[in-house]
């Protein structure tokens, strides 16, 4: 699978990229390198529970498990927005610290490191680029589109301190990176949370799926619809059907057709329809009727 390799790779060049950062940004005293040094480093363990939850993403459904593990990676694009979240906010506080105390920076190693980073995350987005539809592969897409943005920060703000001096351009590019770590987490964690709550999938209306099922021939009312996702690309949804009384085999093709419009229109893949019988107004009992009254004795 491509996206696997493509984490793969991810993993080991972040790792290398972090150690490179953490080093010269130590050496330079610059913030700016540290601060995109500990957004790279929480990049690690989330690659290593994407690569992780690509694995159990594939597994089967088992006894325990009945639905599979696709909401593994709806699990770990939650933890690990939570993780950069708290590391915004740490990034913040040292942004501060710098601010007031501060301290001379290298630009060119800052500017040298800066490109290189930018070579790296381009990289890496780019490889993803076609993988955003899963909702764990989204949220390391845009962590490292983010580090890539926040590598064009500091390479402009390098430029900017070796020409004027500024070196309060390094705090405020801390600033900027924990702005937009902040920035792409916000929605992962709102939309991860709507599926693990079990909430209506995004851009998908309650109304509108109840009027498609409703275009179905046969089928005179729909009632206690629920609509949930499995993973981020796999929903599921189940109703209560009214058609009129008739066998239950021929209430088959109408529930063929009612999964044939909530797959095409709506991706809803899984589907569970319980049928209620009515009558048409005026006619009862069609195909059960009453037993003739018994004959009397003579």
């Amino acid at each position: 699978m491509k996206a696997t390799w493509v984490v793969k790779i991810a993993l080991v060049a972040t790792l290398a990229l972090v150690a490179t950062e953490f080093v010269i940004g130590t050496m330079s005293h610059s913030l700016a390198l540290v601060s995109d040094g500990w957004h790279n480093l929480t990049d690690v363990p989330s690659l290593i529970l994407s690569w992780i939850a690509l694995y159990f993403e594939r597994r089967p459904p088992d006894t325990h498990k009945t639905y599979g593990y696709q909401r593994a990676g709806v699990l770990v694009a939650f933890v690990n927005s939570l993780l950069l979240v708290t590391v915004a906010l740490y990034l913040c506080y040292e942004g501060y610290e710098r601010i007031i105390h501060p301290e001379p920076v290298a630009s060119g190693a800052m500017l040298v490191v800066g490109v290189i980073a930018l070579v790296v995350n381009g990289g890496i987005s780019w490889g993803l680029l076609t993988e955003r539809s899963d909702l764990n592969l989204r949220a390391v897409f845009i962590h490292n589109l983010g580090d890539a943005l926040s590598n064009v920060a500091i390479i402009a703000g390098a430029w900017v301190i070796r020409v004027t001096g500024h070196t309060i351009i390094d705090p405020a590019l801390g600033f900027l990176i924990a702005g937009l770590i902040l920035w792409s987490s916000v929605g992962i964690i709102s939309e991860s949370s709507n599926i693990l709550l079990e909430s209506l999938p995004k851009g998908m209306s309650l109304e509108s799926v109840a009027a498609a099922v409703l275009s179905v021939e046969g089928v005179k009312g729909v009632h206690d619809i629920h609509i949930w996702s499995l993973g981020s690309s796999s929903h599921a949804l189940s109703c209560h059907v009214h058609v009129l009384d008739m066998p239950t085999s021929e209430c088959e093709p109408i529930a063929y057709q009612v999964r044939e419009v909530l797959a095409h229109e709506f991706g809803i893949l899984h589907t569970t329809i319980q049928f209620e019988h009515t009558h048409p107004p005026g006619e009862f009992h069609m195909y059960m009727p009453e037993p003739a009254p018994p004959s009397k004795a003579k």
